[in-house]
């Protein structure tokens, strides 16, 4: 067992209405974005919901104010990048203590004081599986079940240690019951239920009548259980599945969840705009509309929850709709402007105009656009039929989108309107483009051509205004332009697959320049900060820079090396910027890439990036929809840094300082690129912090801010490992 501290940053506050006050925090969907998949409302005000990427959400006023923060198992898929894994199950002993499941793990997470620290409780010694549903007998005994890695799991001391029950199908198992330790039931796919009267030892396979997958079950008692699952499937049994009953489901598509209230029975799920009940076991159903007034629109239900005539309903995107009269009327509690699967962002510095652009075919929420910093959002309106590629913005009025297939909108009131009467022009309609620059109103150039294998790069010229496009001949025939950004009618560059080019002429020649540069790799990022000093981050976890204007590149080296594209960055000098790529990575430098401090969004890929001031931007989120829009505010404490200093041994410093009270500095020195652990044990040699867990970093100095404010004065013991070797120990002490 370990107790785990967020990798990169994670900040706990006193509650307000949805974040904290430092760090990343969402600015749209509010309090989040992920999938809601699992909640528990433990009383009339005290509620939590598990969400997509580790994040939990708690309230204490019936969800009227929410705490965001996150908790549980890294991402073994992306381990360089800290993300947590989603949160897929619980169960709550109550408002403080409580076991959490989560997607390709190995094992379960475990909190006693409601999320702010807990532990990670290995069950699995290689490989990892999936946790579906946990069942309690008592405050010791419980089980859970999930994916063939786990099958079921029992605990006899309240999840400190689990054993495996002999089951013997290598089905995954979504949902269990157990009303006493020799009594157990899971459901399953193809439809079977699976029974046992003796611990496991003889399983009983029952069928409910169809091939579905059974996804959630609830039981009143050992004989009387209800169930729902793919293609509308609702069975009932009396008689402890012997005989199943219900075949008048009030829907075909997938029913997720499925609660018992006395004798109503509640489903939810898939591609409704409704829920169901019934007092009849099926025979009729009432249809509830749980769409709230004003809501931005209906989702699919993977959590549902009731107490008393409250009942409450979340699912994609973040979305929750709570009813407080039996499902009779509904308020929204999130807050949501789109969906769109977010590609950039622009934040106007000192005016609190932020634009955010994505892609959600045929919906009208493809762009959105704040004149509070954020704060709030409202939609432009607009509809795209083609995936939209980049925002460019020449101050916080006039700006430029564009997409594919000759896709090109103007705005000149900050996002409220745009002008398309000027796409569709015959000269772009065959290609992607992918990036746009203007200078003024009528002189800018669009980047992009044909992609994949034996494409081509593209660069076109207006002037005027995008009336008329003339292809500039460039030097590069490979695919595809991504990105271009002019610092003047003379000076741009472009970037792309395997190129980056430059022109002094205003396009009318290119030049490849490639000195330093990785030419086996494609530039997403771009950000041309002067004549010198360019900045150009790629698919390869490498970010690079120029201070002369491009004739020599220099690797900043971005300390995490397994993380892929880094798709996005933006300095605001040619020391301070922030780059950010895959599964919300997120890079932030003010000495040019000599140290680096890295966070993490809480969201999927950031493909934009925008730094309004050194200690504020914004970033949003995409290959995935839900409408992810995050703002930056500096923390003040939690960080990890890197900096670009080649030590000649590994080394172990002193943490300082020492004795602390409750944030010290830990610092340690890598000779070669490896996998890095550090770790904190107590005096009796039992680990109780895991501060880094696995993370791929170059070499260079590492520091972390450890904060001691969980643990009790004493000794302890710090240890760090490089590619699984043990390199050092070092004592430090706490005072309180």
């Amino acid at each position: 067992m370990k107790k785990i501290t967020f990798l990169l940053i994670i900040f706990f506050t006193a509650l307000n209405i949805y974040s904290q006050s430092g760090g990343w925090q969402w600015s749209n969907p509010k309090p989040q974005g992920g999938t809601v998949q699992n909640m528990k409302m433990i009383d009339a005000n005290n509620w939590y919901a598990m969400c997509d990427y580790g994040v939990m959400m708690k309230t204490t006023n019936a969800g009227v104010n929410w705490n965001t923060f996150s908790i549980g198992y890294q991402s073994t898929l992306y381990p360089g990048s800290g993300v947590l894994q989603s949160l897929y199950s619980g169960w709550f002993f109550d408002v403080n203590n409580f076991l959490l499941g989560s997607q390709s793990c190995r094992g379960i997470v475990r909190s006693t004081n409601g999320g702010l620290s807990y532990d990670t409780v290995q069950v699995l010694a290689t490989g990892s599986g999936s946790i579906y549903d946990f069942h309690f007998i008592n405050a010791q005994t419980g089980y859970f079940c999930g994916t063939s890695t786990y099958k079921i799991q029992k605990t006899t001391n309240g999840g400190l240690n689990w054993s495996a029950v002999p089951f013997t199908a290598t089905s995954t198992l979504y949902s269990i019951n157990a009303p006493d330790t020799n009594n157990i039931i899971v459901t399953s796919t193809s439809g079977n239920t699976y029974f046992t009267t003796n611990a496991g030892i003889n399983w009983i396979t029952s069928n409910v009548g169809t091939t579905n997958t059974l996804y959630d079950s609830k039981w009143i008692n050992a004989t009387t259980g209800y169930l729902c699952g793919s293609s509308g499937c609702f069975r009932y049994t009396t008689n402890g599945g012997v005989n199943w009953q219900g075949t008048n489901p009030p829907t075909t598509s997938t029913m997720q969840r499925i609660l018992v209230s006395g004798t109503t029975v509640y489903v939810g799920g898939f591609n409704q705009t409704n829920i169901y009940s019934t007092t009849d076991n099926g025979t009729t159903w009432n249809t509830i509309p749980y769409a709230a007034s004003g809501q931005y629109s209906t989702f699919n239900i993977y959590s549902m929850d009731i107490v008393g005539s409250t009942i409450f309903v979340a699912g994609t995107y973040g979305l929750m709709n709570k009813s407080t009269d039996a499902g009779a009327n509904w308020v929204t509690a999130s807050t949501h402007v789109t969906v769109a699967n977010m590609v950039d962002i622009y934040a106007a510095s000192g005016s609190g105009r932020v634009i955010a652009m994505g892609t959600n075919l045929g919906g009208n929420d493809c762009i959105v656009y704040s004149s509070n910093g954020g704060s709030t959002w409202q939609n432009s309106g607009m509809i795209s039929n083609t995936n939209m590629s980049d925002l460019s913005m020449r101050n916080a009025n006039t700006g430029y989108v564009v997409g594919r297939f000759g896709l090109f909108w103007k705005t000149s009131n900050g996002g409220a309107n745009w002008d398309t009467t000027r796409s569709n022009n015959t000269a772009l309609t065959s290609y992607f483009c992918n990036g746009v620059d203007f200078i003024d109103d009528n002189t800018g150039w669009i980047t992009g051509g044909v992609a994949g294998v034996g494409g081509s790069t593209k660069i076109w010229k207006t002037t005027d205004g995008g009336v008329n496009w003339t292809e500039q001949i460039q030097n590069y025939t490979g695919p595809v332009g991504v990105r271009i950004e002019f610092l003047d009618a003379n000076t741009g560059f472009e970037c792309g697959v395997n190129q980056v080019q430059k022109t002094t002429n205003g396009g009318t020649n290119w030049v490849m320049i490639t000195n330093g540069l990785n030419t086996s790799s494609t530039y997403n990022g771009l950000s041309v900060i002067d004549a010198n000093n360019v900045i150009a981050s790629n698919s390869s976890a490498q970010i690079f820079g120029t201070s002369d204007g491009g004739a020599n590149w220099v690797n900043l080296n971005f300390p995490l090396t397994n993380i892929g594209t880094l798709f996005c960055t933006d300095w605001i000098n040619a020391n301070t910027g922030m780059v950010a790529g895959v599964f919300g990575t997120v890079g932030k430098t003010t000495n040019r890439g000599a140290t680096w401090e890295l966070s993490q969004t809480g969201g999927y890929t950031t493909m934009g990036i925008d730094m309004v001031h050194p200690d504020t931007a914004f970033a949003v989120c995409g290959n995935t929809f839900g409408g992810e829009i995050y703002k930056y505010i500096k923390a003040l404490t939690g960080t990890i840094t890197w900096n670009n200093e080649i030590p000649s041994e590994y080394s172990l410093s002193q943490n300082y300082p020492n004795p602390f009270n409750p944030v010290t500095k830990i610092k340690f020195t890598l000779q070669k690129e490896g996998n890095v652990t550090l770790k904190v044990f107590d005096i009796t040699g039992q680990e109780v912090e895991t501060l880094i867990d696995g993370l791929e970093f170059r070499s260079g100095t590492i520091t972390y801010d450890f904060n001691g404010s969980e643990l009790s004065s004493g000794v302890y013991f710090y240890s760090l490992f490089v590619d699984n070797n043990r390199i050092d120990t070092k004592k430090m002490v706490l005072v309180k």
